[in-house]
């Protein structure tokens, strides 16, 4: 093998997917280019439905294969062409962490999900057990060996994908949208194991991160199909408009919310809940309360309990002490998950855990047919949620769309149902800043109260009226 070879050249890239329902075929690449150094990091900026995710899968041989579609170009691997390879081919030298884990994530064990492909290989079991035990330990996952991987947070979820990609140890790591989830200082061990090994990365990303700047040895940006670089430099410099005009940051001076004066909307008091059979965690709080006009950020290691309490927020986990309330006649008052199912909206990071309706229409008029809409009414709804959301179309298959457009779909479907209380759970993974900016000020109103869950600070300072973190169950 070469050391001066690159880990993958990309040479006259053209896709175009086939013909969907009301998704006709459209090209998504026409003559990408693109080499990745050997032990270099990439940075691969792309606003949402620019075609990341596609190019992923290209590079690991899942597209066309399982997807139709025609390909044109050649891919260059330091083995040889990808070619016709079949994708368990590839394990060993080229690993993928999905968007989505949902979408990658089977067995009803950590530690066996770590250990799958180290099987499917045939490594030794002595083997297979001391690397299982090393990546677990790399993520900091030793204590949820025995978990359903079903069970994690969003964040843990992508800490375990990456501790099965660190126990396989591919020279080319693909990382699709993998720092939105994951805390600080998960994100700067991650970096720095890769940096230190000398892996070839290439980290796909809606948005630019400050800590690519530390570690990124090109950055690029996926645009109109082609690939184009970008001269790293400044942010408030020349590189800084350039991430601006790509729609790769936060606005300078998104709309902040009216809290003074605005009465609670919901309040939860003395809390305490624990999994059954989950360990030490415990999350306990004494109060927490958002008023109307308010956006309020939520932040907190990964696993720290931020979603634990958005869903005890609306109603789908139940306390084992304490209890939230709403406003009822003459003040607030304890409310039944039932009452605060009704009254709160929750976006779940995973989007597929909340569309399951054939079309787009489908999905947004289901909760007005059950709230006694009218026909007319839910017509024009749909129409305007299309119009306000960026949908591609009515009749669309959710199961086509991209991750970052289903999640415009679920603000959608919330927006419509206008609950007094919204809870976005990780809504920035997969959109871009602006998008994700125009998207909670499109759910944001001056009667509606907003809480939104991420890992970006800067996304919490600059878009929330008050951030509040928390640290292994407990405010900070």
């Amino acid at each position: 093998m070469n050391p001066e070879e690159p880990s993958l050249r990309v040479r006259g890239l053209s896709f175009c997917y086939p013909d969907y329902p009301g998704l006709p075929a459209k090209e998504l690449f026409r003559d990408l280019e693109l080499e990745l150094p050997r032990g270099s990091m990439t940075a691969l900026l792309g606003a949402p439905d620019s075609g990341k995710t596609t190019l992923c899968r290209i590079l690991t041989g899942l597209v066309p294969r399982f997807s139709g579609g025609a390909l044109e170009g050649r891919v260059l691997l330091p083995g040889g062409e990808l070619g016709e390879r079949p994708p368990f081919e590839l394990v060993e030298e080229v690993g993928l962490v999905f968007q989505n884990p949902a979408d990658q994530l089977f067995a009803p064990r950590c530690d066996l999900e770590v250990a799958f492909a180290l099987e499917s290989l045939g490594r030794e079991r002595a083997e297979i057990r001391s690397r299982v035990e090393e990546s677990l330990r790399w993520m900091g996952l030793e204590a949820m060996r025995d978990r359903n991987p079903l069970t994690l947070s969003g964040g843990e979820k992508k800490k375990l994908l990456l501790a099965c990609l660190q126990a396989i140890d591919p020279a080319l790591w693909l990382l699709d949208e993998t720092l939105e989830e994951l805390d600080s200082p998960t994100r700067n061990r991650l970096l720095e194991y890769l940096e230190a090994r000398d892996k070839t990365v290439l980290l796909l990303s809606a948005k630019w991160h400050e800590i690519l700047g530390r570690y990124a040895h090109q950055v690029a940006v996926l645009e109109d199909g082609r690939v184009r670089s970008m001269t790293v430099g400044p942010e408030s410099g020349a590189f800084g408009k350039e991430l601006q005009r790509a729609g790769l940051t936060l606005p300078k001076r998104p709309r902040k919310g009216q809290p003074a004066g605005g009465k609670t909307l919901i309040e939860a008091r003395e809390l305490e809940f624990r999994y059954p059979g989950e360990g030490s965690f415990a999350l306990r709080l004494e109060r927490f309360a958002v008023r109307a006009g308010e956006v309020v950020a939520l932040i907190g290691a990964n696993g720290s309990g931020k979603t634990t309490l958005g869903r005890i927020l609306c109603g789908l986990l139940v306390p084992q002490e304490g209890g939230v309330l709403v406003p009822e006649a003459g003040g607030l008052e304890a409310a039944a998950p039932q009452r605060l199912s009704s009254y709160t909206g929750y976006l779940f990071q995973d989007p597929d855990l909340q569309i399951f309706l054939p079309t787009v229409s489908d999905e947004l008029a289901y909760g007005l047919k059950l709230q006694g809409h009218g026909a007319e009414r839910i017509r024009q709804s749909i129409q305007d949620a299309v119009s306000r959301f960026h949908l591609p179309g009515p009749e669309v298959p959710p199961a086509l769309m991209s991750y970052g457009a289903r999640k415009r779909l679920q603000a959608a479907v919330c927006y419509l149902l206008e609950r007094p209380v919204l809870v976005v759970d990780e809504g920035d993974s997969g959109l871009g800043g602006p998008e994700f900016a125009a998207l909670l000020e499109e759910l944001h109103g001056p009667e509606r109260g907003l809480v939104f869950i991420t890992h970006d600070m800067k996304l919490a300072e600059r878009l929330a009226d008050r951030s509040v973190e928390l640290r292994e169950g407990r405010p900070a």
